[in-house]
This record gives structure tokens, C-alpha cells and sequence, in this order.
């Protein structure tokens, strides 16, 4: 038969053989072997244990920084003040030598002062450079004085050194600025 002498029923009947067959319904057996979606209360469990365990872990990391903290604090002091031993050592020399002659005294003075110095920088404390022109990162201006002789911004004079340690600033220099 050609599709324009088919009647409606017989294109009815046409179309319902050739559609799908119907797919049975699951079967109580079919629908147990696949996971049952977790229940709120199960969820919530979940969570809480992952909370319960990441609130551990933090807890256990901030106690572990702090002993480390701890430690390397009281390992930096051991080696500081194990370097600043020898120049105890030099001072108590001295007193025990303060009858002594001026000039010996004063020629000790220079060694513990030496000592010191060397062992400030062993530790990386520097001498703020107060040569040249005055920088308020490095420098405390206390004074101002007119000097033609001195170029505007100059350094004059140094009433107390400054120090640093890398790029911070332990103790700014006090200085006299020329204007």
C-alpha cells in the first residue's frame, strides 16, 4: 500500500509497531544494588567528622609551630650570648686590672671595644653610614646649623651611631643636619 491510501486506522496501527516496546519497571532487586542516596542525618555525621579532623589537624599545627618557635628562639639566644662571651671576659679582665696604669687601661678599652664590634657584626648588626647627605630612613635629625661650607642636606655631625641589622633599623643615628 502506498501512504496515500492508508486510512488513519491503518497508519495507527502502523505507528504502534514500529514503536519501542515498553520498558518494564525496575524491579525491587534492581533497585537495591544501587547506593541509596546518604540520608541528612549521615551527611551531617560526615561533616561533623570532617570538621572534628580538620580542627584536630590545626590544633595540632599551631602546638607544633609554637614548639618550634620556642626552640629556635632559645637556640638564637644561646648563640648570641656565646658570642658577646669573650667581650664579658675582656671587661672582667679589665676590672680586675683598674689599678693599673691609664694607658693600659685605656689600650684595654680599645680591645673590648674592638671585640665588641667585631662580634655585633658577627651576628650582622651594621654601622649606619653617616657620610654624606642626610636620610631620614637611616638618620634622626636632633639639629639644624648654616654651614656655607657644607652643601644643603650634609651631615655635620654625628652625636650617636645607628645601626641596622639587613635593611630594618635597630637604633637610628642622631645627627646635625646642615641647612
Amino acid at each position: 500500500m502506498s501512504e496515500e491510501t492508508k486510512t488513519p486506522l491503518q497508519e495507527e496501527e502502523l505507528s504502534e509497531e514500529t514503536a519501542e516496546p515498553a520498558v518494564e519497571p525496575e524491579t525491587a532487586e534492581a533497585a537495591s544494588e544501587q547506593p541509596a542516596a546518604p540520608t541528612a542525618e549521615e551527611q551531617l555525621a560526615e561533616l561533623n567528622d570532617r570538621y572534628m579532623r580538620l580542627a584536630a589537624e590545626y590544633d595540632n599545627f599551631r602546638k607544633r609551630t609554637a614548639r618550634e618557635r620556642e626552640s629556635l628562639t632559645a637556640f638564637v639566644v644561646c648563640d648570641t650570648a656565646a658570642r658577646f662571651l669573650p667581650v664579658i671576659d675582656s671587661l672582667q679582665l679589665a676590672e680586675a686590672h683598674k689599678n693599673g696604669k691609664p694607658e693600659d687601661i685605656l689600650a684595654g678599652l680599645d680591645k673590648v671595644l674592638e671585640a665588641l664590634t667585631t662580634t655585633l657584626k658577627s651576628i650582622g648588626l651594621e654601622e649606619i653610614d653617616t657620610s654624606g647627605e642626610f636620610d631620614p630612613n637611616w638618620h634622626n635629625a636632633v639639629m639644624h646649623v648654616e654651614d656655607e661650607s657644607l652643601p644643603a642636606n650634609a651631615i655635620a655631625e654625628v652625636f650617636q651611631k645607628g645601626y641596622k641589622y639587613q635593611d630594618k633599623v635597630v637604633r637610628h643615628a642622631m645627627v646635625k643636619v646642615a641647612n
